[in-house]
């Protein structure tokens, strides 16, 4: 059997990423100091700099809440056109 990928966390990540951004470790001591590949970081170094640089030139994440948002109010008035269709429906019915 093969060896288990070890899973790290986004903060470790980025522990990682900023430490070598700013100039503390190289990206070989930092590899070393972590049990990491010396790939594997230069990876996530260009994935931290690529969202930053989609995020600065206004690609919003969130997006897709507002799309969503805007579904739902879109079906809530159709749902209160329809309530408000069956409620003069059972009045006409009364009379």
């Amino acid at each position: 059997m093969g060896k288990q990928r070890k899973v790290w966390s986004t903060d470790v990540k980025e522990a990682i990423v900023l430490s070598v951004l700013r100039g503390e470790l190289g990206v070989a001591e930092a590899a070393r100091q972590h049990g990491v590949n010396e790939s594997l970081i230069h990876t996530w170094k260009t994935q931290f700099l690529e969202a930053g640089r989609a995020r600065l030139a206004g690609d919003r994440h969130d997006q897709g809440i507002t799309q969503v948002e805007r579904e739902n109010d879109r079906l809530k008035r159709i749902l209160a056109e329809k309530e408000l269709e069956l409620d003069i429906a059972r009045k006409v019915r009364r009379l």
